[in-house]
């Protein structure tokens, strides 16, 4: 099952809202990436998705269930009662909260036992196990791997690239929740299901936010499932193909409305946040305040001034900052006329 269109007539800050969840050849997409800036509904959206009630309600959500039949779900369409019932058990609403890592760890010892007593061969399931995490996080430059599980002590035990094994409790925050958000879904054998993911973000490493998304592309593509991600991290948005990418805008009248043809996929960092998220900035005041005043000295060849405020941001802020190395080279280059 998966989401094509969705009409919110009044919602909270949504009306006459229109979004679409299909490409350009009207065929649903496997990832739709939600952004945009704080109050801008991201998570109201996917709320209202999970919470979806046709009797209470005048909007209209166009599905597409795994038969490929086409459905429309709207107050004067009651007489597909079914369809309402195959959508709530197919969609799942998954928080960055919601997986905690002794969960994860018991899905993995599960996991572990059923292939082992399907096969009858302990080790060729641990194997297999093994292979197939390395699999997942193949491209993450992750540096552990499964290496042990203890059915007895319900132990899950991991090995690092120097052969040292610990247990999953000792893997960092980010790491744990690398595993929860994604092997959570990948052990959880969901197939055909409408998934909604706040926040993905959230303890991961801006490396992790770079590949994350690829990695769920992957699971939604395998298993027949619609994704739909609510961010913050311009590190997941431009690593999003642009045909997956809605951002949610709030117009003058107060109201939201859902663009999908901005371009983000492959933009530094900086663009995204003003181009794509909006005018968010992405430095403190201070440091634009200071170099506004240096820039301020620069424009009256006030030299001394400028190179004081310039050791001033240097000093806070490093030397390799490209704001700061353009101030230096006018400076040189002023000091050099006189």
């Amino acid at each position: 099952m998966k989401l094509r269109k969705l009409h919110i007539e009044n919602y909270k800050m949504f009306k006459d809202f229109d979004i679409s969840f299909v490409d350009k050849e009207d065929k649903p997409l496997p990832i739709i990436v939600l952004a945009g800036v704080n109050g801008s509904g991201k998570t109201t959206l996917l709320e209202y998705l999970f919470y979806y009630k046709v009797n209470e309600s005048e909007d209209t959500l166009r599905i597409e269930n795994k038969h490929n039949a086409s459905y429309v779900m709207k107050k004067r369409k009651l007489y597909i009662p079914e369809m309402r019932k195959e959508y709530k058990k197919s969609i799942k609403y998954i928080t960055v909260n919601f997986n905690k890592i002794e969960n994860i760890k018991e899905i993995i010892r599960q996991k572990y036992i059923d292939r082992a007593f399907e096969i009858d061969k302990p080790s060729k399931a641990l194997k297999e196990l093994q292979d197939y995490i390395k699999d997942i996080f193949n491209g993450l430059d992750l540096t552990f791997n499964l290496s042990t599980i203890n059915y007895n002590k319900k132990e899950v035990l991991f090995k690092d690239n120097n052969g040292v094994e610990f247990d999953i409790d000792e893997l960092s925050t980010g790491e744990k929740t690398l595993l929860s958000k994604v092997l959570y879904l990948f052990f959880k054998g969901y197939k055909d299901n409408i998934i909604l993911i706040d926040e993905p973000e959230l303890s991961l490493h801006p490396s992790w936010q770079n590949k994350v998304l690829k990695i769920y592309e992957n699971f939604a593509i395998k298993n027949n499932c619609q994704i739909i991600i609510a961010t913050h991290s311009p590190h997941i948005i431009g690593s999003a193909k642009n045909e997956y990418i809605r951002i949610l805008r709030k117009k003058e009248d107060g109201t939201i409305e859902a663009i999908d043809n901005l371009k983000a996929h492959g933009r530094d960092i900086n663009s995204i946040l003003f181009d794509v998220m909006g005018e968010v900035a992405y430095r403190p005041r201070e440091f634009d305040d200071k170099i506004d005043r240096l820039h301020i000295a620069i424009d009256d060849r006030n030299l001394e001034e400028a190179k004081k405020r310039l050791k001033e941001l240097k000093k806070d802020y490093g030397e390799e900052d490209e704001v700061i190395m353009e101030a230096q080279m006018l400076i040189d280059m002023f000091s050099r006329d006189e």
